[in-house]
């Protein structure tokens, strides 16, 4: 047997008649039914009867008619969602028009035949049910699926760090997400007493499958980059993880560096993402990139994976910035990127700045570039040595 309930339908009609007949001839599909004489009482019958389906309804009425009852409907939204399948004895052009221009589902004139209260309004019913149920079941599962969205977005806010410098080094940071819910994760994190480890990483795709390979990174890499001591050996673990763990159309690019404190020297590693920029001051700003293969693609022990470590020395006002994809190909209303060399100019005009205000002279660049709209997540950390 079939958990569905049978389908509630209004016949609204003047005449008494006419309401019992439709509701005898209907009887045998199982249809539960409430009546109302006008147009006035529908909106009371829909009022106490939340779970009516379908109105069946009479144009030609005392007091609300039919015409004024669908104009009432134009403007409820729960009214707007039950189908009406108008039975009446207009049979102009004009009338009928009217009436399916007043997004009627369906019009039939009165008297029905004996085909059409047999065979066709019933099949008319049955579609029109059919296709309220399926709506309301598609509005409830997209409701389910964005109080996931919600709370995964939340969740991802949770990766996020908080912002606040480490000995020797001045640090901010901008995260702008989008409307769904992505894989952007990025740290800051003291490693013993003399060094500071910098991670950022960016998931392929949106949603939760995205957030919870990010959660992955997250648990895993700092660990690594504590334990191996060496941006690159780390990348080569979490690697393996991620071929192991994640999905195979999943990839994940990062960016790992470790800065020794003592010795001056930022040791990086990059598996697949987008350059970082080091600025040196009255310089002009450098890309650290190399050649590397995006994790979770293919095993550590295969030719084509690399993650080699590069040293860059370092002195007091030197500055670092990483950043996801997301903001390098945020597009204009144009269909522009805004582009790398657009970041590189920006950081470059940016040097007499604090990294706050760089900050902030960024997003504000960001913002009137891309009229404010963000297809994807913009993670951008500063750093100042």
């Amino acid at each position: 047997m079939s958990d569905t309930p049978p389908a509630t339908i209004l016949i609204v009609d003047d005449a008494r008649l006419n309401r019992v007949l439709l509701e005898t001839k209907l009887a045998g599909e199982g249809y539960r039914f409430v009546q109302a004489a006008n147009g006035q009482e529908a909106v009371a019958r829909l009022a106490d009867n939340p779970e009516i389906d379908l109105i069946l309804l009479d144009l030609i009425m005392p007091g609300m008619d039919g015409y004024a009852f669908l104009q009432w409907r134009a403007s409820n939204p729960r009214a707007q969602k039950v189908p009406v399948i108008v039975n009446s004895s207009l049979d102009d052009f004009d009338s009928i028009v009217r009436a399916l221009q007043m997004d009627s589902y369906d019009y039939f004139t009165k008297p029905l035949s004996d085909d059409d209260l047999r065979y066709i309004l019933p099949l008319k019913i049955r579609n029109a049910v059919n296709s309220k149920r399926l709506m309301e079941e598609t509005t409830r599962q997209n409701e389910m699926m964005q109080q996931e969205l919600d709370l995964a977005a939340r969740y991802q806010g949770f990766l996020l760090p908080d912002d606040s410098d480490l000995p020797g080094v001045r640090i901010t940071f901008h995260f702008q997400p989008c409307s769904k819910v992505g894989g952007d994760y990025f740290d800051f994190l003291e490693i013993g007493q003399d060094k500071v480890g910098f991670v950022v990483a960016d998931v392929s795709g949106h949603g939760v499958a995205a957030a919870m390979t990010a959660s992955i990174v997250k648990a895993l890499l700092p660990g690594y980059l504590a334990g191996q001591g060496s941006p690159g050996r780390a990348l080569e673990a979490l690697n393996d993880d991620l071929v192991r763990l994640t999905q195979e159309d999943s990839f994940v690019t990062c960016f790992a560096a470790i800065y020794d404190r003592p010795r001056q020297v930022l040791t990086w590693s990059t598996a697949g993402h987008p350059p970082a920029i080091f600025l040196r001051p009255g310089r002009q700003p450098e890309q650290l990139v190399y050649s590397s293969m995006f994790l979770g693609v293919f095993a550590s022990d295969q030719v084509e994976v690399a993650y080699a470590d590069q040293a860059l020395p370092v002195a007091a006002g030197d500055r670092l910035v990483l950043y996801t994809d997301g903001l390098t190909e945020n597009p204009n209303p144009a269909g522009e990127q805004f582009g790398l060399q657009r970041l590189e100019k920006i950081v470059a005009q940016g040097g007499n700045k604090t990294i706050e205000e760089l900050k902030r002279y960024l997003q504000a660049s960001l913002v009137e570039f891309s009229r404010g709209v963000f297809p994807d997540d913009v993670a951008i950390i500063l750093a100042e040595f």
